[in-house]
């Protein structure tokens, strides 16, 4: 990271390039993260882990809060970002949390821990692609026009996995807000399915 990082400062000063008006550009600590000021896919840039284990699109108005970033010798790294829609009075949360050990071949362990998280008690939908198997299942939260979205995603050659958990809440919870759980679970999959571990 600290290579793209060096190489991110010389393109962006030796080019006298604006950095991007974005939320993810603006922050100073999410943007050592990016590996390009250009859109990947538009709306997202390609983000690369702290631990250099897996690069997945990130979305543009994206925040990582630094204060709850952590890294372990690169093979243990917890991430959480957010996103907020204003307009749309929604708030998104994400949290990544990475290992790169032989533990994460314990699915149904890993899956458990998932579950726990959010309260969840039912099965996941598993399903392939490019090389890594997915764990997925969309949870409705108590109380609330909330929903959690979660995934383990596991490579199927490497001791590296992801638990992936996704928070869609309104924004202002005293405003009322409409969330679109098809289209939000098609984003969100857009996000898992571009995680390619290293």
């Amino acid at each position: 990271m600290i290579i793209h990082m060096m190489l991110l400062m010389v393109i962006m000063g030796g080019c006298d390039v604006n950095v991007p008006d974005t939320r993810a550009f603006q922050d100073e600590f999410t943007k050592e993260f990016m590996q390009s000021t250009t859109e990947t896919e538009e709306g997202y840039y390609t983000f690369e882990s702290g631990t250099g284990g897996y690069t997945m699109l990130f979305p543009v108005e994206g925040q990582i809060d630094d204060s709850t970033y952590y890294n372990q010798n690169d093979v243990n790294e917890i991430l959480r970002f957010g996103v907020q829609n204003e307009d749309a009075n929604l708030d998104y949360g994400f949290q990544l949390t990475y290992e790169d050990r032989g533990a994460t071949d314990r699915v149904d362990t890993n899956l458990k821990l998932l579950s726990n998280k959010v309260g969840y008690e039912g099965d996941f939908d598993v399903f392939q692609h490019n090389n890594n198997t997915y764990y997925y299942a969309k949870v409705d939260i108590e109380n609330s026009t909330g929903y959690f979205i979660i995934g383990y995603i596991k490579a199927d050659n490497d001791k590296k996995a992801i638990k992936f958990i996704k928070t869609i809440s309104c924004l202002d919870r005293d405003q009322t807000c409409e969330i679109e759980i098809e289209s939000e679970e098609e984003r969100t999959q857009f996000i898992m399915k571009s995680i390619q571990f290293e």
